[in-house]
């Protein structure tokens, strides 16, 4: 079965998500697993430009609400991705698939859905029944910038400065943690500030974001049967476990929209894979090299790494140190 055509458009929002095979429990919280996913969200979000907007990792899946305004989504996932199962692999002792497929990335069509995809988001551990309120979840989750207001620091071992330093002389009686030390960099992984409520300052943006989760924290709690797990149950699982009865739901085409909307994104759809159907069959035809062939903007060319009319702009500039 062929994979739906990846589309990017540079003012959307999207709702990014995947999960582990088989729902292993290979993302379950933990100091160290914590620190590995904060640091590679934190520097592939720098070095792509990514907007992110609100994220939950889970056990065996995450949620992303964020968008890349240079049509380069698809790498910052590519890197982040690879990079996060070659490090957890590593840490678990396994070798092999991670993922259970690649990521999805549903467009947000309006600010009522992007409200409740963020709520969605952030309250994931809640919609979950692991536990009553997301400053609860001992995983990592944007609920604690929110509520802070401050932006978390994510750290990165720069394996190139490491081995660098460590064949200097000067540094023959530096021990491996001061090595370590010196070749780490820490990027700043700061909240995106939703589009209707871009004028709020800092302090009220974080604060109505807060007030919100807090709501649906609390009608999640009204309506659930039966007591929530709690932290103490989640990080005693097994990372090599999975729920008995994983749940799976069909992705939704889009997030929001009335009724015409969404069928105008539909038709939109159809448009576009039309298109490129036609650009690709003028490549196979080999008549013409591929990058005079026009694409669709935001589609990716058989062979190519970047999506017709992205740039390839990437920020590899070191942050600044946190005071």
């Amino acid at each position: 079965m062929g994979q739906p055509l990846r589309q990017q458009e540079k003012d959307a929002i999207y709702e990014i998500v995947n999960r582990t095979l088989h729902q292993f429990h290979g993302l379950k919280p933990g100091e160290e697993v914590n620190k590995i996913i904060l640091g590679l969200l934190a520097k592939y979000a720098w070095i792509y430009g990514v907007e992110i907007f609100a994220f939950c990792f889970m056990s065996n899946h995450f949620h992303i609400v964020a968008r890349c305004r240079s049509l380069q989504l698809h790498l910052f996932m590519r890197d982040f991705q690879s990079q996060l199962a070659r490090k957890l692999n590593k840490l678990h002792n396994r070798t092999g698939t991670f993922w259970e497929r690649r990521y999805t990335a549903t467009k947000i069509l309006d600010d009522d859905a992007l409200i409740d995809r963020l709520r969605y988001t952030v309250c994931n551990p809640c919609e979950s029944d692991l536990v009553s309120h997301p400053k609860r979840w001992p995983g990592l989750c944007s609920w604690d910038i929110h509520h802070s207001g401050e932006p978390m620091w994510g750290e990165v071992v720069d394996r190139e400065t490491y081995w660098r330093e460590k064949r200097k002389k000067k540094n023959e009686d530096k021990s491996e943690a001061e090595l370590i030390e010196m070749a780490t960099v820490r990027y700043p992984l700061e909240m995106a500030k939703l589009p209707q409520w871009k004028d709020l300052d800092d302090e009220a943006y974080h604060a109505k974001i807060v007030e919100e989760c807090h709501k649906h924290a609390g009608q999640l709690a009204e309506k659930r049967c039966k007591p929530c797990l709690g932290p103490k149950k989640v990080l005693a699982q097994k990372w090599s476990s999975r729920p008995a009865n994983p749940k799976k739901a069909p992705r939704p085409l889009c997030h929001g929209g009335d009724p015409e909307q969404r069928e105008e994104y539909r038709k939109q759809r159809w448009d576009v894979a039309d298109s490129y159907k036609e650009a690709v069959g003028k490549w196979r035809e080999g008549k013409t090299p591929v990058n005079r062939i026009e694409f669709p903007e935001g589609t990716i060319p058989p062979g190519h790494q970047f999506c017709y009319g992205c740039k390839g702009q990437f920020n590899m500039t070191v942050p600044p140190r946190p005071a």
